[in-house]
């Protein structure tokens, strides 16, 4: 972890944390490097929580994010890979129907992100580190955008992406990809460029589990039928047209 974040303050994120989040919150900055540093990160799932009870989705204050790498390679998904886009998700009617591009009929971020609009939650495609910070790090800590959520992303990243978490008071359960994900700075490094020539894969236990705990937060009736995109982020529209 502290190689990660040595060599990032040379990059664009490194600077954008230390300025937005790291220097107006210098205690809970240097106390969220150390917590990250002690997180077991072995298992399956990993669980941050910078204060209160264990990570749990809370509707419309929880997100759930996953790196654009699981999107699929063949064929290949129609909204392109390294972005934050997804024609599937931001398509769904409001009846319900909807014809699946054969790209989409077996890809996790289309199945995830329609699960987790049943729990009422944000959906986020993550891409650069950069944007993380914009989109989901400074807008929970100078806000409250989000107080907690579930994440997938490369396990080289678990504990740079819990200061995150930590330093913005997320409570968050990291997944970790199980074959295809980043396994040091470099590959990181193109990847967060959006250079990643391999489709990653979550693995049945975890996928498993991540189903387990969307199922588990789902509400009846659903709140909402679709999503609504504002900046990256994909919002359910609730039933009276607020999100």
């Amino acid at each position: 972890m502290w190689g990660f974040c040595l060599r990032s303050l040379l990059r664009e994120y490194g600077w954008q944390f230390v300025r937005r989040v790291a220097v107006p919150h210098p205690l809970r900055t240097a106390r969220a490097v150390l917590a990250a540093g002690a997180l077991d990160v072995s298992g399956h799932v990993t669980d941050v929580s910078p204060r209160g009870p264990g990570p749990r989705l809370e509707g419309a204050r929880s997100i759930v994010g996953l790196g654009f790498c699981l999107k699929p390679m063949d064929p290949p998904c129609p909204s392109g890979r390294p972005n934050h886009d997804c024609l599937y998700l931001e398509n769904l009617p409001e009846s319900g129907g909807v014809t699946v591009p054969p790209a989409c009929r077996r890809c996790a971020i289309g199945e995830i992100g329609t699960m987790t609009l049943r729990t009422g939650a944000a959906f986020y495609i993550m891409t650069s580190a950069r944007d993380i910070l914009s989109d989901v790090f400074v807008p929970s800590l100078d806000r409250g955008s989000f107080s907690s959520g579930l994440f997938v992303l490369c396990r080289y990243s678990l504990r740079p992406f819990a200061v995150g978490l930590l330093a913005s008071g997320i409570r968050g359960r990291l997944f970790s990809f199980e074959k295809g994900d980043c396994q040091d700075y470099r590959t990181w490094l193109l990847a967060d460029r959006g250079l990643k020539d391999e489709q990653t894969a979550l693995g049945e236990r975890r996928y498993r589990t991540v189903r387990g705990l969307l199922d588990a937060a789902r509400k009846e009736p659903p709140p909402a039928s679709r999503f609504e995109k504002r900046g990256h982020v994909l919002h359910p529209r609730m039933a009276d047209g607020t999100t």
